[in-house]
C-alpha cells in the first residue's frame, strides 16, 4: 500500500506522515517513510541520517551503473526507529530534479515490503507529484483546524485537487483530510469541524512535539513513551480507517 501525504495550504505534512509511518510500524509490519518534497527535504536536518543515506532520494532518481531503482531504494534507506527512511535532498532545484528522473522510481515504490508512506509536501498549481498522487492507493491531505486552511483544503479536494487546467486531478473519494491540531490562528471547534467534513476526515492529530522529537531520534515503536502517546494513538487509528478495519465515529476516538 502506497500512502501519499500532503497539505494544500499550511505545514504538517512531514508529522503526519512521520506519524503514520510510526503507527504502521506498531502494527508490526513493513514500513517506509519516503520523502518526495519537490520543495526540498527537511529530514536530514531532524534525523540522525548516516551519510549514505542523505539526499537517498536524489540516488534513486539518478543512479549510477544502471541500477534498478528499487534495488537503490533498498540501498539507500536508513532504518530509523521501525521504518526504513530515504530522504530528499535539501536543496530545493536538486528535489525538485528527483521528479524528472533519468530512471523512473515512482513504479518501483509498489515493489517495496510493507506500507509505504509518501511525504510528497505541499501542494502547487502544476506541482510534479500527480505520477506520485495518482499511484498512491490513498491521498491524505493535512490541514491545521484553523479556518482558512481547513476551508481552502476541503475545496481542494472537493475539486479533485485540480487548480489549472494542467492538474490531472484526483479519481473520486481516494483524497481525505487529516487534522493536525497545531496552535495558532482562529480555529474551528472540533466537533463542528469533524461534522462538515463528514467522511473526507481520516483523523485528527493532537499536537506533540515531544513525540515528534523522539521519533526524530530514532525511537522504538515499543518505547513505553511512544507506547503512551497520544498522538502515536491517533496515528494507529488514522491507519486503521485507511484499511478499512474500523468504521468508529471520529466524533467518539479520544
Amino acid at each position: 500500500m502506497i500512502i501519499a501525504v500532503a497539505s494544500w495550504r499550511g505545514t504538517g505534512a512531514t508529522t503526519a506522515a512521520l506519524a503514520l509511518a510510526a503507527a504502521v510500524a506498531s502494527r508490526g509490519d513493513g514500513a517506509w517513510l519516503v520523502e518526495a518534497d519537490p520543495a526540498g527535504g527537511v529530514l536530514a536536518g531532524r534525523m540522525h541520517l548516516a551519510a549514505y543515506a542523505l539526499a537517498g532520494l536524489e540516488q534513486v532518481a539518478f543512479p549510477s551503473q544502471g541500477r534498478a531503482a528499487v534495488e537503490v531504494l533498498h540501498e539507500v534507506a536508513q532504518q530509523i526507529g521501525s521504518f526504513d527512511v530515504v530522504a530528499a535532498p535539501a536543496d530545493p532545484y536538486r528535489a525538485f530534479a528527483c521528479h524528472q528522473p533519468r530512471v523512473p522510481w515512482v513504479p518501483a515504490l509498489t515493489e517495496l515490503p510493507g506500507t509505504v508512506v509518501v511525504d510528497v509536501g505541499r501542494l502547487r498549481a502544476g506541482t510534479p507529484v500527480w505520477p506520485l498522487l495518482q499511484v498512491a492507493d490513498e491521498v491524505v491531505l493535512a490541514t491545521s483546524a484553523e479556518v482558512s486552511e481547513a476551508v481552502a483544503s476541503h475545496e481542494w479536494l472537493l475539486a479533485g485537487g485540480r487548480v489549472s487546467h494542467s492538474d490531472p486531478g484526483l479519481d473520486d473519494g481516494r483524497g481525505r483530510v487529516l487534522v493536525v491540531d497545531s496552535p495558532g490562528g482562529v480555529a474551528f471547534p472540533r466537533a463542528g469541524l469533524l461534522a462538515d467534513l463528514g467522511d473526507r476526515c481520516v483523523g485528527w492529530l493532537p499536537w506533540d512535539p515531544a513525540t515528534v522529537d523522539l521519533l526524530h531520534r530514532g525511537a522504538q515503536v515499543g518505547d513505553r513513551r511512544l507506547r503512551r502517546s497520544p498522538l502515536v494513538h491517533a496515528a494507529q487509528r488514522v491507519h486503521e480507517r485507511i484499511l478499512g478495519a474500523t468504521c468508529r465515529p471520529l466524533e467518539s476516538a479520544s
